[in-house]
């Protein structure tokens, strides 16, 4: 029986769950792919708060590791945005050129943060929490302002 491909654009909490149910009811139906913004593998973001405050490092707040993918078969791309997808040829292209055809595309982005257009928007220092990189940021951004006090 030929597998059928399914394509996942975004690699967060909710298609990972949706995954965990595919693969637990229907193991062999799908050939998956995912394409991954984020150069991480799937976290909970929920916890994110305490890995800024060091309570917690990141590597607690994985959900599935580089292993898990490797274990069911699946290809991730992190750090791949996809730039296009082509609905007639059902295919998606990332920003790095590769080209996936898919027989189901399930996009699960999530959100984007908005930081508002208010005087001092631009400034450095001003930044948005929503992923590792927001993180690492804020701790860097930290640092520097501790220099200058």
């Amino acid at each position: 029986m030929k597998k059928e491909k399914l394509v996942v654009i975004g690699n967060g909490m909710a298609p990972g769950k949706v995954l965990e149910v595919l693969l637990e009811e229907a193991p062999d139906r799908y050939k998956i792919t995912i394409f991954n913004a984020e150069s991480q593998v799937n976290y909970n973001r929920i916890m994110l708060s305490p890995v800024l405050t060091g309570e917690t490092e990141f590597e607690e707040i994985i959900i599935h590791g580089d292993g898990w993918y490797i274990k069911h078969g699946i290809t991730l791309y992190k750090g791949h945005k996809i730039v296009n997808i082509n609905r007639d040829a059902q295919t998606v292209t990332s920003e790095h050129g590769v080209v996936e055809s898919y027989d189901k595309l399930m996009i699960a982005t999530g959100s984007y943060p908005f930081i508002i257009p208010v005087p001092g928007h631009k400034l450095a220092g001003v930044l948005s929490f929503r992923d590792l990189d927001d993180v690492h940021a804020m701790m860097l951004a930290a640092k520097l302002a501790a220099r200058l006090w």
